[in-house]
């Protein structure tokens, strides 16, 4: 099942937000750890220098045994006040950080002579002034050793590494806590963006939803977000497209019923008169009319049934591939050959023996070799000639399609294209949508069709010029 969009930008985008997230975190631990250690190293430093104005210059046994006593109560035991003549209270965070630091006071006789605890019993100023890092009990300490203002006191103050990894780890678990608690809220903030920024495109499929089936205009762009644009432009030409299909069809059904009319209400009035007449030979002459008209509205219901074939939408004639004019020409020639026999016209076909082929349909090239030459033997007299040439050339090929009939007046060439068109005076049967059939098949294939008078001066030609 294919997620909608909506939820495809939720999850992404809590991913997304998630590895950015987590890289920045690893970043800012890896790119933030000197700064931090640095940091750290500065309060070492300040710590020594509040130890030292705490002690100040009190150097008699019995005041140093009372700060001892005190201090060791307070920093050991309670470890809620700070190291100061009236015990005032520290904040929380200067009580974690005091806690987790060890000192030594030495005076110049290199005696200790005060310190937080005992678990640091090596003499820690024989590491030399400043910051360095020693090991003492199978743990690492960061180490700061400096001299009060007099220089009569020595005060090193160390700090456990394992309290720096601990506050890098506290910084890290913060960071991961902060980020799952808005996890919540920033999903809720996408679905919610996500949601207003689809508004338009519910208001359009609402807009296509609620149209009447005949209403094919197109869907306003004015107000349509530039990502979706494409998508309305393509919808809107296939309104146009549906539009024309069914103005088409709408076309097409009120001309096919036009040009049946006719057909059918001459053989109404021949059976009439076939029912009315008095004598067999009157009856026979009625019924001959009756099929006469049968015939005719048969070839009109089968050029009604091509033309409806010759629709754009039509799978059956979208397909393309090599044809070859010459062996179409020779089976078109084979299958009408009976009707032109009738009137004792002969067809000739010239052509290579190699002739090229085009790119097209099979079937309607077919169509239109059919309906050319049906058309010359309908309008060919008796005992006439009828010649279907192909002549082969670099970029193209040339479909002659030449009869001996009474030809078309040079003025009306256009218009016998045309739909149910026939020539007022012509008495050969016909739909007149042969033409206009042979016009749509050379518009799909991108040909050129003209006629033009023979090089004899009596007839009709009709030239068919296909690309190669």
């Amino acid at each position: 099942m294919i997620p909608s969009i909506r939820a495809f930008l939720l999850i992404n985008l809590l991913l997304s937000v998630s590895l950015i997230t987590s890289l920045a975190i690893i970043g800012n631990l890896f790119f933030e750890h000197k700064n931090l250690r640095n940091y750290l190293d500065a309060r070492l430093s300040t710590t020594s220098s509040i130890i030292s104005s705490f002690v100040g210059n009190k150097n008699k046994a019995h005041d140093l045994k009372n700060i001892q006593r005190n201090f060791n109560k307070n920093w050991s035991n309670n470890h809620s006040k700070c190291l100061s003549n009236n015990n005032q209270k520290c904040g929380k965070k200067a009580q974690v950080f005091l806690k987790k630091v060890e000192f030594q006071i030495w005076n110049k006789q290199n005696k200790l002579i005060l310190y937080s605890s005992k678990r640091l019993i090596a003499p820690l100023y024989k590491q030399g002034l400043g910051f360095s890092d020693l090991k003492l009990n199978d743990k690492s300490w960061r180490l700061f050793v400096g001299n009060n203002k007099a220089n009569t006191l020595t005060i090193a103050v160390a700090e456990p590494y394992t309290f720096r990894d601990q506050l890098e780890s506290q910084i890290t678990q913060d960071s991961i806590v902060i980020m799952v608690i808005i996890y919540p809220f920033l999903a809720l903030m996408i679905w919610i963006i996500s949601g207003r920024g689809f508004i338009s495109i519910k208001k359009i499929a609402e807009e296509v939803h609620n149209r009447a089936a005949y209403y094919l205009k197109p869907v306003s762009t004015d107000a349509v977000p530039p990502e979706i644009k494409p998508l309305i432009k393509e919808l809107n030409s296939l309104f146009i497209r549906l539009h024309e299909t069914f103005q088409r069809e709408k076309r097409f059904a009120a001309d096919a019923a036009h040009e049946l009319r006719t057909p059918l209400a001459a053989l109404r009035a021949h059976i009439q008169v076939a029912i009315a007449a008095e004598t067999l030979e009157e009856k026979n002459e009625a019924l001959q009319k009756v099929l006469q008209s049968v015939s005719r509205s048969t070839h009109v219901v089968q050029q009604l049934l091509t033309l409806s074939k010759m629709i754009p939408s039509n799978t059956a004639i979208q397909e393309r591939g090599p044809v070859d004019l010459r062996f179409e020409a020779a089976q078109i020639i084979a299958d009408l050959i009976t009707i032109a026999s009738k009137k004792n016209i002969e067809i000739e076909l010239e052509a290579p023996e190699k002739t090229p082929t085009i790119p097209g349909n099979a079937i309607s090239i077919g169509i239109l070799l059919r309906n050319l030459i049906d058309n010359a033997i309908r309008y060919t007299p008796d005992n006439g000639m009828v010649k279907v040439i192909i002549q082969p050339h670099k970029k193209f090929v040339v479909l002659k399609v030449v009869d001996n009939g009474p030809g078309i007046p040079e003025k009306l060439r256009r218009r016998v294209f045309e739909r149910f068109y026939r020539i007022i005076g012509n008495t050969a049967s016909g739909s007149g949508l042969g033409l206009g059939i042979v016009k749509q098949i050379t518009k799909m294939h991108k040909a050129k069709i003209s006629l033009v008078t023979p090089e004899t001066g009596k007839g009709l030609e009709f030239r068919v010029i296909f690309k190669r």
